[in-house]
């Protein structure tokens, strides 16, 4: 297994510390939900603390699970578009797609359980942060202490594993599968509107917006109105980011739209990458359209919450708790992002020294990069706005009887700043130092 992590680490770097740090982070934030249920079942723990201690972390674990297997699989899927060669070699020699997709959820575990006991560690640190976050607002007893115990957590753990193992699966299906005499260009697959990744992005769609509205039927001090609303633009915003690349196609839309107005150089040449590639936006698409989405939503629906519950309300004291968990998962999507456009611009250099050798200056493309984020940047935030608050429209229903508060602009503009702001500035950095190393070489 070590031996798998350090070859995958010696000839794939950036394909490994990507893939080991969202596996850290991951394990750290299930491990403190699962450390915080844990504390919740222990015999030390007051009963009139156990239902906050329990149902807590199983919704907000169940958030962060599915959002590390999401973004495990679109990892992987970005890491391995730099190893088609590779694997078509494999496929050349005779390795089925079968076992090229062996060997790398072999990696991918390999990797993974490299992070175990940092992200061990880590959980056992946060979750003891968040319990005395809870404690000193007064929601549970100061009797109550913190008891993890070594199970739950392990088993958090394990789920992290397991579900990299599993996202490194589906990740690489598509990579395995293609011929390898077509390994050194983007996948061709057929296309069809009944494709299952389409069927996939409808069914979490229609379960997220559905989640969403049967909080209608609930009363305004519910607590499953945020239960069911929370979890809601989670599904929401990984539906649509299913979606990245019928997204990236309305980019390539507006672009030819747009194609009549003066744009130079550096226009015309994002126009012609996106319509001819558009797989290399795509991983910005991904996590741009989930980073805003959850953000957006869990914030929007929070900020009514403190506006329109009681004051010292539970309401109210969860809100420091749910915000602090949003800035850990905002930051576990950044860093996922930051990852992926880094060995998405990584991979281009042989891109960018061509054009070199056909008289475009090192501007001329930095402004072509430029201009491809920014349009993939637009179509992100637009589509995950919108999703977001169609979550929360049904929230703002209940707890205020109208939809007016559903688009307090405040939730959604700290969102998209924050996406924008790491989106234009890993692509400028990034971006700039691989352009200026292939017109050198």
């Amino acid at each position: 297994m070590v031996g798998l992590a350090l070859r995958l680490f010696r000839h794939h770097r950036g394909a490994a510390i990507a893939t080991g740090l969202v596996a850290l982070i991951g394990m750290g934030l299930v491990t403190a939900m699962t450390a915080l249920l844990g504390t919740g079942l222990a015999d030390t723990t007051a009963a009139a603390d156990r239902p906050f201690l329990t149902e807590f972390p199983v919704i907000m674990g169940g958030w962060v699970v599915a959002i590390v297997l999401f973004a495990m699989v679109s990892t992987v899927g970005v890491t391995l578009s730099g190893r088609t060669a590779e694997i078509g070699g494999l496929r050349l020699i005779g390795a089925t797609p079968r076992q090229v997709q062996v060997m790398v959820s072999a990696e991918t575990f390999a990797v993974s359980a490299v992070a175990l006991l940092p992200g061990l560690g880590a959980g056992y640190l946060l979750g003891w942060i968040v319990l005395s976050a809870v404690r000193s607002s007064g929601l549970i007893d100061p009797a109550s202490v913190y008891s993890p115990g070594l199970g739950l957590p392990l088993l958090g753990v394990v789920v992290v594993l397991v579900a990299t193992v599993v996202a490194a699966w589906i990740g690489s299906r598509g990579t395995a599968g293609r011929s390898p005499v077509e390994s050194a260009g983007p996948a061709r697959g057929k296309r069809s509107g009944r494709s299952p990744r389409r069927i996939i992005a409808v069914v979490v769609l229609v379960a997220g917006i559905g989640s969403a509205s049967a909080v209608l039927g609930l009363d305004a001090d519910n607590i499953a109105t945020t239960a069911m609303t929370g979890p809601a633009t989670v599904l929401t915003a990984i539906g649509l980011a299913v979606l990245a690349p019928e997204l990236v196609g309305v980019a390539n839309r507006v672009l030819r739209a747009l194609s009549a107005l003066p744009r130079g150089a550096a226009g015309h040449l994002a126009a012609i990458n996106l319509a001819a590639a558009p797989e290399r936006v795509r991983p910005a698409v991904t996590f741009l359209t989930l980073l805003v989405g959850v953000s957006a939503g869990t914030l929007s629906m929070q900020g009514i919450e403190n506006q329109h519950s009681v004051a010292g309300s539970t309401a109210q004291v969860l809100g420091s708790i749910n915000y602090l968990v949003v800035v850990l998962i905002a930051v576990f999507m950044a860093i996922a992002l930051t990852n992926n456009l880094v060995a998405a611009l990584g991979r281009r250099s042989e891109e960018f020294g061509a054009m070199s050798l056909v008289g475009s200056t090192a501007g001329q493309t930095r402004g072509m990069l430029l201009r491809e984020i920014v349009a993939a940047t637009l179509v992100s935030v637009i589509a995950a706005v919108v999703g977001a608050v169609v979550c929360v429209i049904p929230f703002s229903i209940v707890k205020t009887g109208g939809v007016a508060a559903a688009f307090a602009a405040g939730p959604y503009l700290l969102s998209v700043v924050l996406g924008v702001v790491i989106a234009v500035g890993v692509t400028t950095a990034a971006g700039g130092r691989v352009v200026r190393a292939a017109m050198v070489h």
